[in-house]
């Protein structure tokens, strides 16, 4: 009974929270859709959609040629997931005991074997530890985190010319890894990570953080640095505005509730 309590009092503070945040992440997408249509060319992103579409052409591939290639690709994503968790805790001045990346168990149940195979073996995990305690960002850090492609938007402005072409297909390459690791295996309501944190509040952060995430590669991948500044300066002049509709739409709904009791 306490743990029913306590996942609904819990989901009732992620819905609170959501409409708390709900404009602010509305504000951040709407500009970041606009961004795409009418700030940014075909042309001055042409290697990063390269490198995108050559990932997820080698997935396909990889998926239809076997499972021992798959595995590669799944360990690879576990190890990126436990990286990021390590490197947020890092930034929050924590550190990392143990680092174990083993898709073991999940491949064998993904791919339908015995799961006495897996018996005695480690799953993949990170060990941290950190003066300030965990927050919700050290938590959900995988899930917003891409970590092969963070090096590379640094990387990006100090490189020489002939590299930086290179570079832009190295993002949209690990940023296609990213996001097609978390839409197919990582993001999922009964994961650990997103049930601690509340599945409603982790689907705000997670989708909030990856608009933002995906329009610096892109500013960054065009070499138009400045849109980043202008990204987040017409983002944050949109929110008032968007509260102002959502607060709205609440007394709306209120009076047509009051409306319905009265009949």
């Amino acid at each position: 009974m306490g743990k029913l309590i306590g996942f609904l009092l819990k989901e009732l503070i992620g819905f609170l929270l959501f409409v708390l945040l709900a404009p602010l992440i509305y504000s951040f997408v709407s500009e970041a859709y606009l961004f795409l249509v009418s700030g940014i060319s075909f042309d001055s992103i042409s290697w990063f959609v390269c490198g995108l579409l050559s990932y997820l052409f080698l997935y396909i591939l990889i998926a239809w040629i076997g499972d021992g290639l798959l595995y590669s690709i799944i360990f690879f994503e576990h190890l990126e997931h436990e990286l990021g968790h390590s490197l947020v805790n890092f930034m929050f001045l924590g550190g990392t005991r143990k680092l174990i990346a083993n898709p073991r168990n999940k491949f064998i149940e993904l791919m339908g074997a015995p799961p006495s195979e897996s018996e005695g073996e480690e799953t993949s995990k990170a060990e941290l530890f950190s003066l300030q305690g965990s927050n919700f960002l050290i938590t959900l850090a995988p899930y917003y985190f891409p970590v092969l492609t963070v090096p590379l938007l640094i990387a990006k402005p100090l490189a020489f010319f002939p590299l930086r072409e290179i570079i832009d297909f190295l993002i949209g390459f690990t940023l296609a890894f990213h996001f097609i690791g978390l839409l197919l295996r990582e993001f999922r309501f009964w994961q650990k990570d997103i049930a601690d944190c509340g599945r409603i509040f982790s689907s705000c952060v997670i989708c909030l953080l990856n608009t933002i995430v995906l329009v610096i590669a892109l500013c960054v991948a065009s070499s138009n640095y400045s849109a980043i500044l202008d990204y987040f300066q017409n983002s944050i002049a949109r929110t008032p505005e968007s509260y102002q509709t959502e607060l709205q739409i609440l007394m709306m709904l209120n009076d047509l509730k009051d409306q319905l009791l009265q009949q």
